[in-house]
């Protein structure tokens, strides 16, 4: 994958490392989905060949996963961004395997995921989600991503998990990540979950921050890993923190983890 900053030009290589006649009918049929295609391939290539730039896992050979493991996913339709229902099993079923006391995650849109650690956790673990607040929703800086703009502007914490059953285990904080207060929580976290603002210096300093806050043999995940188009600076950020053999994709998805150890 080519990670560099210029997007037209990590686009056309992109799809220069991934054309093939397939590519070629997909531009006849069906030309707006396009920009997915080199994306997918990479994503299937990684999950082939295992390790190149970083390393490529089946959920099943990351955690150890007990015969018989049972995860809960609410299905939930309406305003917002789809999360990908096997992403959800693979968040589901981490949280499930490794009984976390402690999550924090930096991003929390609507909440979904919120509600889906929450679901799959001991009773009595704590979900922290950091999100903007309210009256901050207009005000961005020039590095904030066009693909960001529409998230920020239409979230709405909280929206998927109030009045659940287990919202008395979600504790919604506000605030900018790069400039909140993480000390609180530092070498608390069983898993940070990153999936905030996506420019390179936001995951960077999110990236830094959740590495304070995990303890040791706990999980970081990241989402968005992996793709050529907008959100490309979440691997950049990334592999110039850890080394690509400690990030580890789950295979054919948007999700990389990491054990502190």
């Amino acid at each position: 994958m080519w990670l560099i900053k210029n997007k037209k030009l990590r686009l056309a290589m992109g799809v220069l490392e991934t054309i093939n006649l397939l590519f070629i009918r997909l531009a006849i049929k069906n030309r707006r989905n396009c920009r997915r295609f080199p994306g997918r391939v990479f994503r299937e290539y990684m999950s082939l060949v295992e390790k190149d730039q970083w390393i490529s896992k089946d959920i099943f050979s990351l955690v150890n996963i007990p015969r018989g493991t049972r995860i809960t996913l609410e299905h939930l339709t309406g305003e917002g961004i789809d999360v990908w229902l096997d992403e959800l099993a693979y968040l589901a079923l981490i949280t499930k395997t490794s009984r976390p006391r402690n999550v924090f995650e930096i991003g929390t849109y609507r909440g979904r995921t919120a509600l889906s650690f929450a679901l799959n956790s001991p009773d009595d673990c704590t979900i922290w989600t950091l999100d903007l607040p309210p009256n901050q929703r207009e005000r961005f800086d020039d590095k904030v991503i066009a693909a960001d703009l529409s998230v920020i502007k239409t979230s709405s914490p909280g929206a998927e998990y109030k009045g659940k059953d287990v919202e008395p285990k979600i504790r919604q904080l506000y605030g900018n990540s790069l400039t909140f207060d993480f000390s609180p929580y530092f070498g608390n976290m069983d898993i940070v979950f990153v999936d905030g603002a996506h420019h390179y210096e936001a995951v960077k300093s999110d990236t830094a921050n959740a590495l304070k806050m995990v303890k040791p043999n706990g999980l970081i995940i990241w989402h968005d890993f992996a793709v050529y188009g907008d959100y490309n600076d979440v691997t950049r950020a990334v592999l110039d923190t850890l080394p690509g053999e400690q990030v580890v994709q789950i295979a054919n998805s948007l999700l990389a983890v990491y054990r502190h150890l």
